[in-house]
């Protein structure tokens, strides 16, 4: 082993694809002691990556509810400081910034790597949680508190370059949310009857626009059937879920790991990405777009700049302005061609392989590892 690191999450479950799958997974092959510091309600099943001898679980108390999770991460200073010290303290959640400021001061000789999901700024200003007349002033709150991450933090690693662009160039890599070589294996043709959604199932992610452009498209092709793949976040869109599968022409599965997700979604005409546009989405990359293009699976994509070109480029797909009866009249155009479909699945595969895989993101990660003289 060349040290010793902690990765620590108060809001990301055992087994999320960029925690775990990805950025944990490739410390452990290069060597590195991780000790994780993760809510878990039972020990993980060991299989994998998750065997690996240089790992090391530290559960912690389920929270309830977000209060909970709050006052979790206030106190999560306390564990990291009785298992160190770490040479590197990897940790994932805005929430946890304050506990983590508090590490820097008594721990300075460790390297604190801030690893920056979404842009937390415009993700407060959208959250529909939060009464309207506080969503502005909790925005100021939380971009002072950023402030002040930037002076204490000794690393930053955004998801995307307009992330980025809020944290200093000189301590900063972009680790993108592209997914590993797992999804990049052989796939079948597209079948056009099948349109799939992979991730959480809320109204602003596009989950009730989802089932309303497909329950019109059918209206034109009636033996198209949806699946949704993620877990419901809200009860409303769970009660449309469950009257669409009441209907017949939808099935929901509960989140799957890489594996499993691979297998299921395989052979998929459609993927869907109809997220609503909110400030935080704008310039967000979802994760499922790129697995759709690496499965084989041809992209429907909301209109957004950044995905316009992202999809473009690749000529993974088409996009539609996120309306129903527009997300409907894309669907039908695409599951009415079938060579459409496969030559959209070829383009996919290919940008896949040539820019948007894990493998060619990893050496971001490993340059924080150099820094803090792990690697």
């Amino acid at each position: 082993m060349t040290g010793r690191m902690a990765v620590v999450t108060t809001a990301h479950p055992w087994g999320d694809p960029r925690v775990f799958e990805r950025e944990l997974a490739a410390c452990l092959e290069w060597g590195v002691e991780v000790h994780v510091f993760v809510p878990l309600a039972e020990p993980p099943a060991r299989s994998g990556w998750s065997a690996a001898p240089g790992l090391r679980i530290h559960p912690l108390a389920v929270p309830a509810g977000r209060m909970g999770r709050f006052l979790l991460a206030l106190g999560i200073w306390r564990a990291v400081l009785r298992h160190g010290p770490f040479a590197l303290v990897h940790f994932h959640d805005p929430e946890l910034v304050p506990a983590m400021a508090l590490l820097a001061v008594l721990r300075p000789e460790s390297y604190l790597l801030y690893d920056i999901h979404e842009d937390l700024p415009l993700q407060v200003a959208s959250k529909p949680y939060l009464p309207a007349a506080l969503r502005a002033p909790t925005a100021r709150l939380v971009t002072c508190m950023l402030r002040v991450a930037r002076t204490l933090f000794t690393g930053f690693a955004p998801a995307t370059e307009a992330i980025a662009r809020a944290w200093p160039a000189a301590q900063t890599r972009v680790l993108h949310n592209y997914p590993k070589a797992l999804f990049g294996q052989a796939c079948l043709a597209p079948d056009p009857h099948r349109i799939i959604y992979v991730g959480g199932l809320s109204r602003v992610r596009g989950t009730l626009l989802a089932l309303a452009a497909v329950r019109a498209a059918r209206r034109r092709i009636p033996e198209l059937r949806l699946e949704l793949i993620g877990w419901v976040m809200e009860p409303e869109v769970g009660a449309a879920i469950r009257q669409a599968e009441a209907e017949g022409w939808c099935v929901h599965v509960p989140r799957l790991g890489p594996e499993a997700l691979r297998e299921r979604a395989a052979g998929a005409g459609v993927g869907l990405v109809t997220l609503l546009p909110r400030p935080n989405y704008l310039e967000a990359l979802p994760t499922k777009l790129f697995e759709y293009m690496a499965m084989g699976i041809p992209v429907l994509a909301s209109d957004f700049p950044l995905w316009r070109r992202l999809v473009e480029d690749s000529g993974s797909g088409l996009l539609a302005a996120p309306e129903p009866d527009a997300v409907a009249r894309v669907l039908v155009t695409l599951c009415s061609d079938p060579e459409r479909l496969r030559r959209h699945a070829r383009a996919g595969r290919e940008a896949y392989r040539a820019r948007y895989r894990w493998e060619a993101e990893a050496g971001n990660l490993r340059w924080h590892l150099r820094r803090a003289r792990l690697a």
